[in-house]
């Protein structure tokens, strides 16, 4: 089985002159991305790190992040991509958890014996040869160690084989359909999970990647795609919100250009769903399910699963999904449980957490976390996280499902529901929601107004019996809702 360096060599030999990477006036083809990434795996020799090792990784979007993640898989040793606004505090946590040989950053950083050195230096050198060959990774190998957000409890690290990661790629490409003729505008910071993915999609099929650095400057989004005639593009759901928000239906404009779309990373409405259809009706629009540690479980098109817009889709390539009850036994069509996944791209284990593999990974499938249900014709529906389910009296009332009503009520922007204590002690919890207004809105609805909204939409149990009105809504930088936050806050 090959691995993601094996086809940048190929790339580099077959496609000298192909553009890899591209960022504002900067070109780098897949020659010469192999030459850079030799280059910095001699230097990171040279610093001291070694086979195995852990090299952390944090910048913006710069094909000096790109160089030095693949050098560290060169050298052998274990690429841990950073957000570049990761604070201190939970940057010490992690190179407690990790110990790493060598720490790549913009920005100045020391902390005990760890001295970070600038991530930039990658770009300088281009004219240092390599002192030697390095011999390609063997897909057993530990890529990767991905941190995941900690929206509940402690973060862990998901670690990823090189066969974990060109698996996710191949699976991704085979769904979407990507090709060597594709340029792609990638907006997603490279240090999650989902960027990351696009980059290593693109690696695998010697595609062009053209880097711009988030959401808020829309216009060199754009510009992006007039320069190299975009045929890609990513975005999470948020920053699609921010493309609307900025440039109405711009878009549109490029309908006959983009020939796919990948969306992931949190819940999108449903009225943004309809409205990308209509701006784009040629494009493949595909949204994925999944988690860091089992990248892309799921997949849907929405132009060809229009009347399943409401659920996350079909199992990708290669992947296996089915609902389970707590003793990991498949239920029927319809039944509600967990959601379990198998596949080659689902995680090795956690970082030096034996005890939390083993609750995670059961006979090669992955417990999410996640409770869903499948309908007859084998799509899957999201109804929320296990710990988030809202016990009322015995029935359990998924916070997404209130959350998407809440959501249509005119003036609210945002939303998030949680259980909380019933003051009555009766039915155990009941339900409280966190909502936002709209900016160009002043009053606030009544909680009669909401309560008399919410009739005949879901169960009465489920309508929320506290409301409070909030500034934000807590997420994380992909866009996922922190319920634990809210639930802090409730105490």
């Amino acid at each position: 089985m090959d691995t993601l360096l094996d086809n940048i060599k190929k790339h580099s030999i077959r496609s000298p002159h192909k553009v890899a990477i591209a960022q504002a006036d900067k070109r780098v083809t897949y020659r010469e991305l192999m030459k850079r990434i030799q280059a910095v795996t001699s230097h990171l020799e040279r610093s001291g790190v070694r086979k195995e090792d852990r090299v952390i990784l944090t910048a913006s979007n710069t094909p000096a992040f790109i160089y030095g993640y693949f050098a560290a898989h060169l050298l052998g040793a274990v690429a841990v991509p950073l957000a570049p606004q990761t604070p201190d505090s939970r940057l010490k946590y992690i190179i407690d958890k990790i110990e790493p040989s060598g720490i790549f950053t913009n920005r100045e950083f020391e902390y005990e014996s760890h001295k970070a050195e600038s991530i930039d230096i990658f770009d300088n050198l281009e004219q240092v040869s390599a002192d030697k060959e390095y011999s390609l990774p063997t897909p057993d190998k530990t890529a990767d160690i991905l941190f995941t957000t900690g929206t509940s409890g402690e973060s862990k690290g998901v670690v990823l084989t090189h066969e974990n990661i060109h698996a996710q790629a191949t699976n991704i490409n085979t769904f979407i359909g990507n090709s060597y003729e594709d340029i792609e505008v990638l907006p997603l910071p490279l240090s999650h999970s989902f960027g990351l993915g696009r980059l290593r999609c693109n690696m695998i099929t010697a595609g062009t990647i053209v880097l711009v650095d988030g959401f808020l400057i829309v216009g060199k989004i754009f510009q992006a795609f007039e320069d190299w005639k975009a045929t890609g593009f990513c975005f999470v759901p948020a920053g699609l919100g921010i493309l609307f928000k900025l440039s109405g239906d711009k878009i549109g404009d490029y309908a006959r250009q983009l020939k796919y779309i990948e969306i992931g990373s949190a819940p999108m409405p449903l009225e943004n769903k309809k409205r990308l259809m209509k701006l784009l009706p040629h494009s493949r629009i595909c949204m994925h399910y999944g988690l860091t540690e089992a990248s892309r479980s799921t997949f849907i098109e929405f132009h060809q699963s229009n009347h399943k817009l409401d659920s996350i889709g079909k199992p990708s390539p290669n992947v296996e999904v089915k609902i389970a009850d707590k003793k990991g036994h498949q239920l029927p069509v319809n039944g509600i449980g967990e959601i379990l996944v198998r596949g080659k791209m689902v995680m090795r284990e956690y970082w030096n957490n034996p005890v939390e593999t083993g609750n995670k990974l059961v006979e090669g499938w992955i417990r999410t976390g996640d409770i869903g249900s499948k309908d007859e014709d084998g799509y899957y529906y999201l109804h929320g996280r296990e710990t988030e389910l809202i016990n009322i009296a015995g029935q359990k009332a998924s916070p997404e499902e209130i959350e998407s009503v809440l959501r249509k009520y005119p003036g609210i922007e945002d939303c998030a529901c949680i259980g909380i204590p019933d003051p009555d002690n009766i039915k155990g919890e009941t339900v409280k929601a966190f909502t936002m207004l709209k900016k160009n809105i002043d009053v606030k609805p009544s909680h009669r107004e909401l309560h008399e909204f919410f009739r005949g939409k879901i169960e009465a149990y489920k309508i929320p019996t506290e409301f409070e009105w909030v500034d934000s809504i807590p997420r994380t930088a992909s866009g996922k809702l922190q319920r634990g936050l809210l639930r802090q806050i409730s105490k």
